[in-house]
């Protein structure tokens, strides 16, 4: 493992022990992960002064019932390491809000991501525009693949809809590459969906990009590293690189591997610390702002599911014991 990578991946461990030991009884966990992360990934030095503001500015700007106040450390993390100003970025993201609310998108956890990569790639003066052909993608999107497509898949839409390609094309390469995909051994799911989206961004041709993600699974798989649909993003980052994919999976497996003897690495999300690796591995080589924008974007829409599922296990979990309490007592 290279030096540069080492040095990242030992910046990344740092950061979220002392954001764990502060935060611990605040924040999810994954959230905290993917805060570091952001620094990490901008190089962005942490001031635990700013982030505290900008955590009560957050708080103090939105509604009680927001979603922006459960993600606010991560959403504080996105607009810190992104923006100059990040108060006037987070005014700005919810007037991008706003817009897409008139437009047909509907609030959820994933609306302020989607926002996010709007304010990220698009001049207010073109806003009107990129909503209605976002929505529009959207739209193809849930025609096609009714019970796979929900909020989750708002801000790959946004992303797409920077795009000059024609609606009709971009709609036909994400169902080539989603057909091409499960013809290939990957099971249709939530997360076959969303990496056919992400594999849509290249204009490589698509047998090569299908051939390329089985390729990186079958390696992930051989080194005991294999990924749940889940976590199929990972598989489009290192997808994405082309010629670069080869190397890319190598340093993937000795980053994790190094991870693994980490305290608060080695057992704990194991998937997630692909995903994150793969990510990272990626930016390295994604040189362009547009392809750096697309992977934190897309990275957050995947840690937003993690921590809905992770919300929805400890819901059921808690709901559980009540019941079987209750039970107990009326015995």
């Amino acid at each position: 493992m290279d030096n540069y990578l080492q040095t990242q991946l030992d910046s990344l461990v740092d950061l979220y022990n002392i954001m764990k030991k502060k935060y611990r009884w605040k924040a999810n966990d994954i959230s905290l992960r993917f805060a570091a992360y952001l620094f990490c990934l901008r190089s962005k030095p942490f001031d635990e002064s700013q982030y505290d503001e900008m955590l009560k500015y957050i708080k103090k700007n939105t509604g009680l019932f927001s979603s922006h106040r459960t993600q606010a450390f991560t959403l504080t993390a996105l607009l810190i390491t992104r923006f100059d100003d990040p108060k006037q970025a987070h005014s700005d993201l919810l007037d991008y809000e706003s817009l897409m609310k008139n437009e047909g998108f509907k609030s959820s956890q994933y609306l302020s991501i989607a926002a996010y990569a709007l304010l990220l790639t698009c001049p207010k003066n073109s806003t009107p525009q990129r909503v209605k052909k976002a929505f529009e993608i959207y739209k193809r999107m849930k025609e096609n693949h009714y019970w796979l497509t929900s909020a989750d898949d708002y801000p790959v839409a946004v992303l797409l809809s920077d795009s000059e390609d024609h609606l009709d094309k971009i709609e036909k390469e994400m169902e080539s590459c989603y057909q091409q995909l499960n013809d290939a051994g990957l099971r249709k799911s939530n997360g076959l969906q969303f990496l056919s989206h992400l594999l849509t961004f290249s204009p490589e041709a698509t047998e090569r990009k299908v051939a390329r993600c089985k390729e990186t699974m079958n390696y992930l798989k051989q080194h005991k590293l294999g990924v749940s649909s889940t976590y199929y993003g990972a598989i489009g980052f290192l997808a994405l690189l082309g010629e670069e994919a080869d190397k890319a999976k190598e340093e993937v497996r000795e980053a994790v591997d190094y991870l693994k003897n980490i305290k608060g690495f080695k057992w704990h999300n194991k998937d997630l610390n692909i995903l994150i690796v793969a990510s990272m591995i990626s930016n390295k080589y994604m040189e362009d702002t547009k392809h750096q924008q697309m992977l934190e974007t897309t990275l957050g829409i995947s840690i937003q599911a993690l921590i809905a599922a992770q919300t929805a296990a400890l819901i059921a979990a808690t709901s559980a014991a009540a019941a079987a309490s209750a039970a107990s007592a009326s015995g």
